[in-house]
């Protein structure tokens, strides 16, 4: 089986890669940046395949598919939201809209059986009318990043009907190597140097944290086993950000005092996601916040 990881070099699709290889499979990844710091640990592996290109290339994404003999695709190469300005919307729309479609292309031209689409919670309207927000939730976008993402996932569904296709909501997914200017690492970092921890906002603002390791689970469970259709993948559990302050502050022991900044944050608004259509199609069950802060806190101290 040979197995195509797109954005594979990247924080989520790194992790997907090292358990695609530790299962024995074959896997293609596909990065846009080069750089390797994440699969480090591949490079020399004999069942990991290293490619360098951009899903923006229609051709160069039918050759990857065509002589690799690819047979199953995991797309998670995405223009993330960076805080660029609206002049910088054509990026989003290239990578998240026309990359998909380059993808999903190539695939249905070189018989790919599996596509899995890697999507987000921001596709969902902000803020949400109902909590939780289950996938038949309202999805109307108001970013560049969720309305790309979800006009990726309209792109999907006019293949459906060509090839098996799952489509995967994330929530906000933590865990080593993720970008440092998360809210999570920045707290992490703040907690161990004894500094002030500045929550933006007033803190009552909340979302659904999700463990890398338990997203990886996920998703390839919905590969393995899951109808084709669209699964949110978060922990169920809606988490203030005061209070993610305070049980990072509480797990690393430390002395830091929390203090509310009027800065504005980007999510002003209660945020939890319903994933009873995952725990009862896929089986799945992701770990509680508290378990998965303990992990990613020690891991985080081993490193500096």
């Amino acid at each position: 089986m040979n197995i195509l990881v797109t954005g594979a070099t990247g924080f989520i699709g790194s992790y997907l890669c090292r358990e695609m290889v530790r299962r024995g499979n074959n896997v293609f990844a596909l990065s846009h940046s080069g750089k390797t710091q994440k699969v480090q640990q591949l490079l020399q592996h004999k069942k990991f395949h290293l490619l360098n290109g951009d899903i923006v290339d229609a051709d160069m994404m039918t050759a990857v598919i065509r002589d690799n003999h690819i047979t199953d695709v995991f797309h998670l190469a995405a223009k993330l939201p960076d805080g660029s300005s609206l002049a910088d919307l054509q990026a989003y729309f290239d990578t998240n809209t026309r990359g998909t479609f380059n993808t999903l292309e190539a695939a249905c031209q070189n018989d790919v059986t599996r596509f899995v689409y890697a999507s987000t919670m921001s596709v969902y309207s902000e803020p949400p009318q109902y909590l939780p927000v289950d996938e038949s939730h309202l999805a109307s976008p108001l970013t560049p990043y969720g309305i790309t993402k979800l006009a990726g996932e309209h792109i999907c569904n006019m293949f459906s009907e060509r090839l098996s296709l799952v489509i995967l909501r994330f929530g906000g997914v933590y865990g080593m190597y993720q970008n440092e200017r998360d809210v999570m690492p920045v707290f992490i970092k703040q907690a161990l140097h004894s500094q002030l921890i500045t929550v933006y906002g007033n803190g009552e603002q909340s979302t659904d944290f999700v463990h890398v390791d338990d997203v990886i689970s996920g998703t390839l469970l919905a590969w393995e086993k899951g109808e084709p259709g669209v699964y949110n993948l978060a922990s169920g559990e809606e988490t203030r950000i005061i209070d993610l302050a305070e049980k990072i502050r509480s797990i690393a022991g430390s002395k830091s005092e929390i203090t509310l900044s009027n800065n504005n944050t980007d999510r002003p608004f209660r945020f939890v996601l319903d994933i009873s259509k995952a725990r009862q199609a896929l089986g799945w069950s992701p770990r509680p916040l508290a378990e998965g802060l303990t992990e990613y806190i020690k891991e985080y101290k081993a490193e500096v």
